[in-house]
């Protein structure tokens, strides 16, 4: 007998992630829902209200967020957390697979998921999928940099005990994990690898018509070519550095017309995706196409992504399941953005690799047959990995200098075990050597 799975996907969007996977499902014709209980200022939709507490939920979470006051805070508490243990209850009655993404549940607090022990009490399937900030150890990650500088380590202690205690939660209740080797330093199961699964892909999210399409690949290029830069955070994704790299080629005698955009509205940067000729997404990244450069792919526009994971990739992925783009080391910028100005063809060439592959690899309903094949356990050996072989500890979002000092004033404030890394020695070393430069970080 097949079991009939019911699908539950929540609770919040990340980039359209969750919406695109539930058309994947549909697709499959699988019985799917996907809420968000989450409010932020990149409503992307696609998510559905089910029953009248879902709506009742978000609505009372705008009119909070509305009215913030101190006054108001505690009797929307009340509401909010009401609401959400009638969500609860209903959707333990209804569904038998949970897909949980961004690190969201139903009741989360301080690192404790406190719904977690009943959904595998009650035998509900749990998959936990990670997209980084939510796991990525702090002291190698910009966003919490951004938050807590260099100094404070006390906050960075407090934040690295927070995410170790929420890791080791989800690695004891969940089924299944699917984050990447980049950042899932604190995991002690095995999971499966973020990019063999992939970003699900729904080029309806882009508003632009399909029977379009071929006119924009391959566009002939002007005099100049056109370089397209979208940071959603300058600093965190290396703008500077990057705009460093275009004068560097401009003094060389390139023609380059660099188009940089910021705060701007999507459809405003899908319109300038379709008119470019390659873009440079970010410099420190831990991954090799992340949401803006899968957008510039649809459009056969290759993306340059600099990053030190680079270095690893290629002994944590085959080659089948790295997604084309130009990965390189920060400081391969230049030379990368340089090849891709020379070389028209190879830039065309690159183009429509990248485009195929979120056509097909990368397409909703591709990535959904992998998340099917994850909750039946038939999933392939090859997507599995172990967290004692990371070795990976330049993080994400800054350069070396700057990790390397925050590790070292850990260490040299709260001891080599402030990083939470005791269970895995190999990798504690590698990060104390890292730290003092005593060998080279490969």
């Amino acid at each position: 007998m097949i079991k009939e799975y019911k699908i539950l996907i929540g609770l919040e969007e990340i980039a359209g992630y969750n919406s695109n996977l539930k058309k994947g499902f549909k697709k499959l014709g699988i019985d799917c829902t996907f809420i968000d209980l989450t409010y932020h200022s990149f409503q992307y939709g696609g998510d559905d209200k089910p029953n009248i507490f879902v709506k009742m939920y978000r609505c009372v979470l705008h009119q909070r967020i509305k009215h913030d006051s101190g006054i108001l805070k505690i009797p929307f508490f009340i509401i909010l957390m009401l609401l959400r243990i009638l969500i609860f209850l209903w959707a333990i009655i209804n569904y038998n697979v949970f897909i949980l993404t961004g690190g969201s549940s139903f009741f989360r607090h301080n690192g404790h998921y406190f719904d977690f022990p009943l959904l595998k009490l009650l035998n509900k399937k749990i998959i936990i999928s990670s997209f980084g900030s939510e796991e990525r150890p702090p002291y190698i990650n910009w966003s919490a940099s951004r938050i807590n500088g260099n100094n404070d380590m006390g906050l960075y202690k407090k934040k690295t005990d927070m995410i170790k205690k929420r890791v080791a939660a989800i690695d004891r209740y969940s089924n299944y994990i699917v984050t990447h080797p980049g950042y899932a330093h604190f995991h002690q199961k095995n999971f499966i690898k973020g990019l063999a699964i992939g970003i699900p892909f729904n080029a309806s999210n882009l508003n632009f018509s399909a029977s379009n399409q071929n006119n924009t690949i391959g566009t002939k290029p002007t005099k100049s070519v056109r370089i397209l830069h979208s940071p959603s955070d300058p600093i965190g994704k290396g703008s500077a550095h990057i705009k460093k790299a275009i004068s560097t080629l401009k003094e060389k005698g390139y023609l380059i017309n660099f188009i940089e955009i910021t705060g701007k509205p999507h459809q405003e940067v899908i319109k300038e995706l379709q008119s470019c000729d390659f873009i440079v997404d970010q410099v420190y990244s831990d991954t090799p196409m992340a949401v803006f450069a899968t957008e510039a792919a649809w459009f056969g526009k290759p993306a340059i992504v600099g990053g030190y994971y680079s270095g690893y990739i290629h002994n944590h992925y085959s080659q089948e399941q790295i997604p084309p783009s130009i990965y390189c080391h920060p400081d391969e910028i230049t030379p990368a953005i340089e090849r891709l100005v020379v070389d028209k063809e190879f830039r065309l060439n690159l183009g429509k690799k990248a485009h195929n592959f979120v056509r097909t690899t990368w397409s909703a309903e591709q990535v959904a047959k992998r998340y099917m094949q994850i909750i039946e356990g038939t999933i392939p050996e090859e997507c599995m990995f172990d967290p004692n072989n990371i070795r990976y500890v330049q993080g994400y979002g800054m350069p070396e200098p700057q990790s390397k000092e925050i590790i070292r004033n850990m260490i040299e404030q709260y001891g080599i075990e402030s990083l939470c890394l005791s269970d895995k020695p190999e990798l504690e070393q590698r990060f104390r050597e890292y730290a003092y430069d005593v060998r080279e970080s490969k």
